[in-house]
């Protein structure tokens, strides 16, 4: 009962960790470069890109520290759940998905699956 509910808490925690990284970096990446997010009344390409490798970094980076919180609980149950509720929650964001297109939100989901997937690895590495 205990590691399930430190792989809820984990989860909550990746999920709020993943959020706040994705808006900090996106904001701070339209204060500083404006030029690069719009390209005429549409979002450029260089911006879709660079979204879809900060949500690989944002994934990486909150799925290490929610492995963390999860403690001896299943890394790899905490790691796919992670991954699926990141995966769920920005196919059911219509806006974005109007927005970006249909291709952008298959490499989003494929880099939020590598970013978390980088973690449980790297979380892996740690506790040899």
């Amino acid at each position: 009962m205990l590691s399930a509910a430190r792989i809820v808490v984990s989860l909550v925690l990746g999920y709020a960790e993943t959020v706040a990284l994705a808006m900090v970096s996106t904001f701070a990446l339209v204060h500083l470069r404006r030029d690069i997010v719009l390209d005429g009344r549409r979002l450029s390409m260089r911006y879709k890109l660079l979204q879809g490798v900060l949500w690989m970094v944002n994934s990486a980076i909150a799925g290490y520290l929610a492995l963390l919180a999860a403690g001896n609980a299943s890394h790899a149950l905490t790691a796919a759940l992670l991954a699926a509720a990141l995966v769920v929650a920005l196919w059911r964001n219509t806006e974005e998905a109007r927005q970006t297109g249909l291709l952008y939100m298959l490499a989003a989901s494929a880099s939020i699956v590598a970013g978390v997937a980088v973690a449980y690895y790297a979380r892996g590495l740690q506790m040899r």
